[in-house]
């Protein structure tokens, strides 16, 4: 096994070589169990908020509309029971004696029939007001049933990348367990102890003889070092392991 370190003429420090390798493997598992863990569950969880929002949107109308049917059929037993009223008046006008009880049974008929009148104004403005609502809640169920659908085919097609994802994570653990079997016991435990503590970087490459990872100047002898022998030496400022790539002009 060869590190692309373009070290073509020297020969490279074995541990240092799987590390670099260790580092690869270690990144992208890294990322592929962010995106299994955290990203893809959360755009799961997005849509499923969207499509929540859009069904509660429909349930809170649906609980207006059935309030002012409610309200609607109410006065129609208002109306119904006023007319009844107005019946029993008119049932009293022959038994009437005096003029006085004739009046009173009168104007008793004329307040209900206005009572009436102003009820069934009111029913038309409700009836007015349920058909357009019947249209706004034809497109707050298309939202919604645009939503629920957004969600489950997502839902679906996430879930089958996390699967995937841990099918990749599976194989990528047994590969580093295979490279960590390369590496000096004591050098993976100080890589490891190293890559916890910066952010996942336990090997970093000396460009401009600074670290490429701490971006720190590294010692002139170091560099040298690093450049001319196969010894693995560590940042002064980071711990991080350290490899040179050389130019093209070193190599030739």
């Amino acid at each position: 096994m060869s590190v692309d370190t373009g070290q073509s003429r020297r020969k490279i420090n074995p541990d240092l070589e799987q590390l670099a390798l260790l580092q690869k493997i270690d990144q992208e598992i890294a990322r592929k169990t962010d995106l299994k863990d955290n990203a893809l569950p959360a755009e799961i969880e997005e849509l499923r908020v969207s499509y929540e929002k859009a069904e509660e949107l429909l349930k809170k109308f649906d609980e207006e509309l059935n309030s002012i049917n409610k309200k609607r059929k109410d006065l129609e037993l208002k109306v119904e029971e006023t007319m009844n009223s107005i019946a029993k008046a008119k049932k009293k006008l022959p038994e009437v004696k005096t003029n006085v009880e004739y009046r009173a049974i009168i104007k008793e008929q004329d307040n209900f029939e206005k009572k009436i009148v102003r009820m069934e104004d009111e029913q038309l403005e409700m009836m007015e007001e349920i058909d357009t609502k019947s249209g706004e809640r034809k497109e707050l169920e298309k939202a919604e049933s645009e939503e629920k659908r957004k969600f489950e085919v997502n839902k679906k097609e996430k879930q089958e990348a996390m699967a995937e994802l841990g099918k990749r994570l599976t194989a990528l653990s047994a590969q580093r367990d295979e490279i960590i079997t390369a590496i000096s016991p004591d050098v993976y435990a100080n890589y490891s102890k190293v890559s916890r503590q910066r952010s996942g970087i336990g090997v970093a490459e000396v460009v401009d003889k600074s670290c490429r990872a701490c971006f720190q100047m590294i010692p002139p002898q170091l560099d040298v070092l690093i450049r001319t022998t196969d010894e693995i030496y560590q940042c002064p400022h980071c711990d991080r392991y350290l490899y040179h790539v050389p130019e093209e002009s070193e190599t030739s």
